[in-house]
């Protein structure tokens, strides 16, 4: 060893010194000490050494630790924090818990909640202290996996803490605690969690049943078959389906069940019992498929598939070939399923029958494979209805064959409308050469909707293909309209030089609807400059093109489609100017923002109600003053819009301006704030809107009743009033009277027969009350 080492090794020694010391300053020495484990399970479960989580040494993994925990912290997403977790869970110590601690504060979805997984694995008692002390953050998913992670640990005081919460009633994580206490099994958690199957609340009892069920021991088994007979057989009936071992004397127990008849209960009795594989169990389960109440045979049916004996299918057999269509489907599904010779023998008997269709069996041919099934479907497609040949297709295309192909270019062409579209999307499914041939075929042959259909399937399957091309070309000119259409986009869609070209001739066109459809089709494309170009001539000598070719300038961010809007702004033409404002709304440019504040100048009201709108969305200072100085507009509708918006802006200024306007000495001024009122999650806007109640104006006074359904119970107040005072306008107390009635308030037995006095015993008029929101002396 040379010197150099020497003075470097000793270097090393003095700065991991260094570095222990000042952790010890900051922390106490990392235990390492697991968490006191439960009492061991009596009742003939699994150990508890089995039940907590293993523990491994880096040396035997032959991985560093550090390197792990040095991943987790620079993981850039949750994909890679969790391929870390379980190793880092299975080697950690308490200095991992704390390495990993900035993770809890990751504000990256998932992060902390997966971190807070890793320390349930290591559970020491370190580990167990942050998971406590994560029960209490902020944030929701951060309490709810804290919860989680402690059913992990396997530990007393997890337990302990476990057992308190699942008691708290109301809480929001009593639920997950429950959920957690399954995790942890043990005699105390059974004890606890039977109890919790017989609350009241559905929610607590059916989590608890849940809970039992994951501990799957003889003790917690025992506490699940006596939750059978809750009298919520809903409860009832999740406790059934939590059982796995279901012995003879819980057989005869499901057997009586089913015929008891609560619906609740024998589906879940008619799932369990084949888990018995009793002798018994085929039997009635066949009874209750054939003869029971319809909405258990299919899930009988389901339970005999599940038995799997030979017997079995049989019954199965029998079932598709007599019992009711539900039924029969069922049983084919389970055949396909099963997948034994005697069960592809009865599917395919059941497909060349006459209830083919009934039973579904001929279309779950399709899952199976072999030649005895190909040399069914070609029988069919000889001998079969038409409806049977065309359920063989799918399968008979996709392995080319012939007569199949014949059949569905034939179908394709000659067939009804719906055969037509069924034959063209079988072909293109099928995926094969020839079946694409003769698509094209078709669609060269036919016109209209079929000729579109089957075009429309070969851009997306077939796109750089010159024949498909050249076939909408075709269309895009044939002067049919939906058609031409129609190419269009699909042209749009394909993207390729040729269809770039036959869109720019359609542009350029004197046909103007067909421009127009060409002018949209191309921003698909992409704006390239022989695009851009055609489409700029296109605007300036077809004045119908114009909208639509700013439309799609202004979405690629081009100069030219903003000068457009800019133009259409500052025109007369209104419906115009209204697209460039939409247009222009979905850019969020400054540019853009610009000219939407200059549409709130323009003449038109319907232009400036637009421009409003849109505005409406950006809380800017400039986007609120403008709607600020709208609330004075001239013209009513924007004023109301003006508001409307504000009201959803919800800034201090926007609201102190929508409480201007409620004070306003004009009644108009004061029912339009009333919409903005509404929005507002504020108690004052509450208070404005319980005070406009009381307005002078009847107009004002009906619209600030009539818009209170969703309002707090400040209203209630001033609606009592309403409803008692004896000078009140008749009209009004109807408005108040169905307001209070339709709110559901929780009224005192005088005001009650007031309501009752006024609108009739259980009257009103529904959900926010009155027919309209003017009333007039």
């Amino acid at each position: 060893m040379t010197t150099l080492t020497r003075w470097k090794i000793a270097c090393a020694l003095f700065a991991g010194l260094a570095g222990a010391a000042t952790v010890r300053a900051h922390h106490a020495t990392p235990s390492n000490k697991p968490a006191a484990a439960m009492t061991e399970a009596r009742d003939g479960g699994i150990p508890q050494k089995f039940r907590r989580p293993l523990r491994i040494t880096p040396e035997q993994a032959g991985i560093s630790r550090q390197e792990l925990v040095d991943r987790a912290i620079s993981s850039k997403s949750l994909y890679e924090l969790n391929q870390l977790t379980d190793k880092l869970g299975a080697m950690g110590d308490d200095s991992t818990v704390e390495s990993l601690a900035p993770l809890l504060d990751d504000t990256r979805r998932g992060f902390p909640e997966a971190t807070l997984g890793v320390y349930g694995v290591i559970a020491t008692e370190r580990a167990v202290e942050v998971l406590i002390s994560r029960i209490k953050d902020e944030r929701p998913s951060v309490r709810n996996a804290a919860v989680a992670a402690l059913g992990v640990t396997q530990s007393a005081k997890a337990e302990q803490l476990l057992i308190e919460m699942s008691q708290h009633t109301g809480d929001n994580l009593q639920t997950q605690a429950i959920s957690a206490l399954g995790k942890l099994g043990g005699d105390r958690a059974i004890i606890i969690l039977a109890k919790l199957g017989t609350d009241v609340d559905y929610n607590i009892a059916s989590t608890a049943v849940s809970a039992l069920g994951q501990i799957s021991t003889p003790a917690s088994e025992a506490q699940l078959k006596k939750l059978i007979d809750a009298p919520d057989t809903r409860i009832g009936a999740a406790a059934i389906q939590q059982i796995d071992n279901v012995d003879d004397e819980l057989v005869e127990k499901l057997m009586a069940i089913v015929k008891g008849g609560d619906s609740n209960l024998v589906n879940a009795a008619l799932s369990s019992i084949a888990k018995s594989h009793s002798p018994e169990a085929l039997p009635i389960l066949k009874e209750a498929a054939l003869h029971g109440a319809n909405n258990s045979r299919w899930i009988a049916v389901s339970a005999i598939g599940e038995l799997n004996t030979p017997d079995a299918v049989k019954v199965l057999g029998e079932i598709m070939n007599t019992g009711d269509r539900q039924s029969a489907n069922a049983a084919a599904s389970a055949l396909v399923s099963n997948g034994t010779p005697e069960a592809r023998e009865l599917l395919i008997n059941a497909a060349m029958g006459d209830r083919a269709q009934f039973t579904g069996a001929l279309g779950m041919l399709e899952n199976l494979e072999g030649d005895d099934v190909d040399a069914a479907l070609v029988v069919i497609l000889k001998q079969g209805t038409n409806t049977d040949k065309r359920s063989a297709l799918p399968r008979l295309l996709k392995s080319g064959n012939p007569e199949a192909l014949t059949f569905a270019t034939q179908l394709a062409m000659n067939g009804s409308r719906n055969e037509k579209y069924d034959a063209i999307r079988m072909l293109s499914s099928a995926g094969t050469p020839k079946a694409y041939d003769a698509l094209l075929d078709v669609a060269g042959k036919s016109h209209g909707q079929s000729r579109t259909y089957a075009l429309d399937y070969l851009s997306q399957n077939r796109p750089g293909d010159p024949a498909v091309a050249q076939l909408l070309t075709d269309s895009l000119f044939s002067g049919r309209r939906e058609e031409a259409q129609s190419a269009a986009q699909s042209l749009g869609r394909m993207g390729t030089e040729d269809a770039r070209q036959a869109l720019i001739s359609a542009l350029t066109g004197k046909d103007k609807d067909l421009a127009s459809a060409a002018a949209s089709a191309l921003g698909q494309v992409g704006m390239t400059d022989s695009v851009k170009s055609a489409m700029i001539a296109a605007a300036r000598d077809n004045s119908a093109v114009k909208i639509s070719v700013m439309q799609q300038l202004v979405q690629s961010g081009e100069p030219e489609g903003m000068a457009f809007a800019k133009e259409m702004l500052e025109g007369k033409d209104a419906s115009a100017a209204q697209m460039a404002v939409y247009a222009l709304s979905q850019q969020g440019t400054e540019e853009s923002r610009k000219l939407l504040l200059k549409a709130l100048d323009n003449k038109e009201a319907s232009v400036r109600i637009a421009a409003v709108q849109q505005l409406g969305q950006q809380s800017d200072d400039a986007s609120t003053d403008a709607l600020i100085r709208l609330t004075r507009d001239e013209d009513a509708s924007v004023r109301t819009t003006a508001l409307s918006q504000l009201g959803q802006v919800g800034s201090d200024r926007a609201q102190a301006a929508v409480f201007d306007a409620s004070r306003s000495g004009k009644p108009e001024e004061r029912i339009a704030a009333i919409s903005a009122l509404q929005q507002m999650d504020d108690s004052k806007a509450t208070q404005q809107l319980a005070t406009l109640m009381r307005d002078a104006d009847p107009n004002v006074a009906s619209t600030a009743i009539y818009s209170s359904y969703n309002a707090g119970p400040e209203v209630d107040t001033v609606l009592t009033q309403i409803v008692s005072d004896p000078n009140a306008n008749e009209q009004m107390k109807v408005a108040a009277a169905s307001q209070l009635r339709s709110r559901g308030t929780d009224l005192d037995e005088a005001t009650e027969k007031k309501i009752n006095a006024i609108v009739g015993a259980g009257g009103g008029y529904g959900y926010g009350g009155g027919y309209n929101n003017q009333i007039y002396d």
